[in-house]
């Protein structure tokens, strides 16, 4: 019998299985986690030298256990824009908060494989990884009781705990997601404001350098509300257009600015006298056209929050 490989770190997974003729490929792999894949997705992805992100994506979502969308070429250009490119520091708040998730208690000792657990950071490999760790450990985030520094080899198991400094850390980075790139768009879905989403929110988030997120723009079969305070959490800030006076819109919005984000209030100049009063005393972008949007958005996103670049 053929021993079935993961497509994306080529280790041999818990559990593989082939169908539809050889082109999908479904594994449970201790290093990637539970995924499905299209040989067609595999080629590109090792073309472009993504398989990395991939791998970390897909952990990401098993971990927190989130299923994964079957990665194939209809999805795959979509979700390369959205994979982002961590700096060091943003690879260590992920692998922080890994260890936070895998420690039973404040002192708890958790199991480190260096060559599994790689893609808790978004790092490229074992040798990456191992650069990471040993940082956080010179900055007395994390430590190693047993062996010290001896024991963090590629092909070495060893257990490591979150200090206190680490749980302080972990506490101030907690309220806002300072590494994401991600923009939560909260808005009407109806079809009248559809040319707004495609011609003027996404693409001015998109040339000012982050990534946008619908959560009609994916599929997954998560509760709807769960799913929305989780992505919430996970981006940067939030895009608010209260066109139509969606109560949803508003609970979003209001969500993120008790987790302390900065939402970008916009509204259609036909609708401003609509707005709740609740929400009058903060600076709308007041829109006319898909085009007016996108320009006033772009300004106020660059202006407010910075121009992003790729790392």
């Amino acid at each position: 019998m053929t021993e079935v490989r993961c497509p994306l770190c080529k280790t041999v997974p818990e559990h593989g299985r082939k169908w539809d003729y050889g082109e999908r490929t479904t594994v449970q792999c201790a290093v990637c986690g539970f995924y499905t894949i299209t040989g067609t997705a595999v080629s590109i992805a090792e073309r472009q030298n993504i398989s990395h992100k991939l791998s970390a994506y897909t952990r990401d979502n098993t971990e927190r256990g989130v299923d994964v969308p079957e990665i194939n070429s209809n999805n795959l250009s979509q979700l390369q824009t959205s994979l982002p490119d961590y700096g060091v520091g943003d690879k260590q708040l992920l692998y922080m908060r890994a260890l936070e998730r895998r420690s039973k208690f404040p002192g708890s000792l958790v199991q480190v494989t260096p060559g599994i657990d790689y893609p808790l950071a978004w790092a490229s490999g074992e040798e990456e990884f191992l650069y990471l760790l040993r940082d956080l450990l010179s900055r007395r985030l994390v430590a190693v009781p047993e062996g010290g520094t001896k024991a963090l080899r590629e092909d070495v198991s060893f257990e490591t705990l979150i200090t206190p400094a680490g749980w302080e850390y972990l506490e101030k980075h907690r309220a806002v997601s300072a590494i994401s790139d991600q923009v939560f768009v909260a808005m009407s879905f109806s079809p009248n404001l559809q040319a707004a989403w495609e011609d003027a929110i996404r693409p001015a988030i998109v040339e000012s350098g982050y990534k946008p997120y619908r959560i009609d723009d994916e599929p997954h079969v998560d509760r709807i509300d769960s799913k929305i305070i989780a992505e919430i959490r996970n981006s940067g800030f939030l895009v608010a257009d209260v066109t139509e006076q969606r109560p949803g819109v508003y609970f979003e919005a209001g969500f993120a600015l008790g987790l302390g984000l900065k939402v970008f209030w916009c509204v259609r100049s036909d609708d401003l006298e609509h707005v709740h009063f609740d929400t009058r005393q903060y600076n709308h972008i007041v829109w006319e056209t898909e085009a007016d949007l996108k320009e006033k958005l772009f300004y106020f996103v660059t202006s407010v929050a910075g121009k992003r670049t790729a790392t």
